[in-house]
């Protein structure tokens, strides 16, 4: 068991507790929060991904029985390569994600009505759809023979990335629910590679990904709450670049000769 690996799991989730409390558990978070979402929600389709439903028809395809699919395949990905444990654990990092952000936003986590906007509202983070993508692009890196690693990463962090986004741009989703996805798949990820496994995980990578994707997150928050004047734009796009770039730090932390 990697010890290394286990840390950065304890560490990325603190970080995940700690985004909770600062953006929904204070006055002061939901306020920034849902005055950006509610500019979000009077400007749909119009805060600079628009073509992102165009292109991918994002909210008609991804169903469940799509994920299921999407599941075999990174299964399928490491049967084909003769390392079915590869596959295995593909598949646990893509399911894990998904389904440790649906317990906590749909049983663990609550959002208490302190901004006075919408009155009652359901919890909404993490982000479901931004950690369906966002951890089949983890796992198919991880069952990714390594010649394949980097194109699958990069096309994986620009359709995680892109989901992110989407969710904030559409009005699905606040800044910090996608931000928890990020945290989430980063501490499913590590938690993962801390299993026993002859191919060990590089300590650098795993340092990395678990000090790169908590300060991206920060400064995310930083960016878009403590500079409104940027607009919707800086609001979308920098929320999805931290999406993307914990696909590039994860798959930087997998094991070399795996």
């Amino acid at each position: 068991m990697s010890a290394t690996a286990l840390l950065a799991a304890v560490w990325t989730s603190a970080a995940l507790a700690v985004l909770y409390v600062v953006c929904v558990r204070t006055v002061e978070g939901q306020q920034h929060e849902d005055a950006l979402h509610a500019r979000a929600l009077q400007t749909p389709d119009g805060n600079g991904v628009w073509w992102l439903e165009r292109s991918f028809d994002v909210t008609s395809r991804l169903e469940p029985h799509h994920l299921l699919v999407a599941f075999a395949a990174v299964a399928l990905l490491g049967l084909v390569r003769g390392a079915w444990s590869r596959g295995l654990l593909g598949v646990l990092v893509a399911g894990g994600t998904l389904a440790v952000t649906e317990l906590l936003k749909l049983v663990v986590l609550q959002r208490p009505d302190f901004s006075e906007r919408y009155g009652a509202f359901a919890n909404s983070l993490p982000s479901g759809h931004t950690s369906a993508v966002l951890g089949l692009a983890l796992g198919l890196a991880v069952a990714a023979p390594r010649f394949l690693r980097v194109p699958v990463a990069l096309l994986g962090a620009v359709a995680a990335g892109a989901m992110g986004a989407y969710v904030i741009d559409d009005g699905w989703h606040r800044v910090s629910d996608v931000l928890a996805s990020a945290l989430v798949a980063s501490a499913c990820l590590c938690l993962v590679l801390a299993l026993p496994d002859r191919h060990r995980p590089r300590t650098s990578g795993l340092v990395g990904l678990a000090l790169g994707v908590p300060a991206a997150s920060a400064l995310a928050l930083a960016v878009v709450y403590a500079w409104p004047g940027l607009g919707m734009t800086a609001a979308v796009v920098v929320p999805g670049a931290v999406v993307a770039l914990t696909v590039l730090l994860g798959a930087r932390a997998l094991p070399r000769g795996a």
